[in-house]
């Protein structure tokens, strides 16, 4: 297995480099699309990562939210960034977002960073090698469903269905665990699942630069990766749901479960 252990150390220098070299310019906000929009530094931050993978690892697919979206992870050597994931937050003042990227290796990740700039917190992990918060081992809380703080992303605005399953699991769920949180960046929901400071996170989508991070993070700091169908994860799923203990995993199957019966 190879262990991704040079990679991580290169992407956690170069993502606090990037945040120091373009993280204070002109936001120059603009729409991107029905409820987003995305800014100067999202673009900046992106090529000054991407530059980097390609002048240090020649050849290395590098799949980057505004640059270069591809759907899938190709094989061989590739890279996700995300170069401001919660856009939105950080252009209204708020300060729940973050950079997050990815080694892979044939569809495989293998290391991986989260960096919470208005937080300082560099969460990472590699493959086998456990997860880590500033190079100190991190791990999922364990609670229980009822004494559980769940996050469950953003709704869809592109998606009517992903919008549609997300609402469902919600109103399954929502009296059967503590509390339900909505913090507006993947970046934000993985890291603080991963650190214990909530116990489940839910998401629709199929953005491997919002994905690929946290899902080895999650899985690394001791969590349990689902598909939002109940299922094990994998990238060809529509959503993620990373559980921190097997009884906030059961409450999701059970509510995928009742769903399909529903349909029938």
């Amino acid at each position: 297995m190879y262990d991704g252990k040079k990679e991580l150390s290169f992407l956690t220098r170069t993502m606090k480099d990037a945040w120091r070299a373009c993280g204070g310019g002109t936001l120059n906000t603009r729409g991107k699309g029905a409820f987003d929009l995305v800014t100067d530094v999202d673009f900046a931050m992106e090529r000054y990562i991407a530059d980097a993978i390609r002048e240090n690892f020649p050849g290395d697919t590098v799949v980057g939210e505004e640059l270069n979206p591809l759907r899938e992870l190709p094989s061989g050597r590739a890279w996700t960034v995300d170069p401001i994931d919660g856009t939105v937050n950080m252009a209204h003042g708020l300060p729940l977002f973050g950079v997050q990227c990815a080694f892979c290796l044939d569809g495989v990740p293998c290391s991986a960073a989260i960096y919470l700039p208005r937080f300082e917190e560099m969460y990472t992990a590699t493959k086998g090698g456990g997860a880590k918060l500033n190079g100190v081992r991190i791990s999922v809380s364990g609670r229980a469903a009822e004494d559980a703080v769940v996050s469950v992303g953003d709704y869809s605005h592109k998606t009517a269905a992903h919008a549609a399953g997300q609402i469902a699991r919600v109103e399954k769920i929502f009296d059967r665990v503590t509390k339900l949180r909505h913090f507006g960046a993947a970046s934000v929901d993985f890291a603080w699942f991963a650190s214990g400071r909530t116990d489940g996170f839910m998401m629709y989508t199929r953005n491997l630069w919002d994905l690929v991070p946290g899902w080895l993070i999650s899985e690394e700091a001791g969590g349990i990766a689902l598909s939002v169908n109940g299922g094990k994860y994998n990238l060809c799923e529509e959503g993620i749901v990373v559980c921190a203990s097997e009884s906030i995993a059961s409450l999701f199957r059970t509510a995928a479960d009742e769903l399909k019966g529903e349909k029938k």
